[in-house]
């Protein structure tokens, strides 16, 4: 587990130094999350997969998966939502196109999570209004 905790912050530090990756790359490395979160959390394919058409279903385990996967990508830190981190992954790991959506969407979503103190809940609804603020360049894995 840590071998490939440790692949995949190497890669993510690559294309960090590098140009922003391409929506095939994002795809992969969600592969690689998702291979690390769906066991931990217990959670089916058809509970997670349905969250890229903008369906989320209000279940623990889901709910928690979908914090693991923030977790993974730098979004997450201590327990909290880190705005100011999941900004700056933006800006170095996705494309140029769909930089300045994705920042607004994340501005946008940031007083959604106040109410919350279990990250599992604040990311579900922090992703949840991600999705509704632009659905045409959400990815989850």
């Amino acid at each position: 587990m840590n071998m490939l905790l440790t692949i995949v912050a190497k890669f993510l530090l690559l294309f960090a130094f590098c140009d922003a990756m391409t929506m095939k790359q994002i795809r992969n490395t969600g592969k690689m999350m998702r291979k690390q979160c769906q066991p931990k959390n217990n959670v089916e394919d058809e509970k997670i997969d349905p969250i890229n058409d903008g369906v989320f279903i209000d279940e623990k385990e889901v709910k928690c998966y979908m914090a693991c996967v923030m977790k993974m990508a730098n979004a997450v830190k201590n327990g909290k939502l880190d705005y100011p981190s999941a900004l700056k992954q933006v800006d170095l790991l996705l494309p140029d196109e769909i930089k300045q959506p994705a920042k607004d969407a994340i501005i946008a979503c940031k007083k959604v999570s106040d109410p919350y103190k279990d990250i599992c809940d604040a990311v579900f609804h922090v992703t949840k209004c991600i999705y509704n603020h632009n659905p045409g360049i959400f990815y989850f894995p």
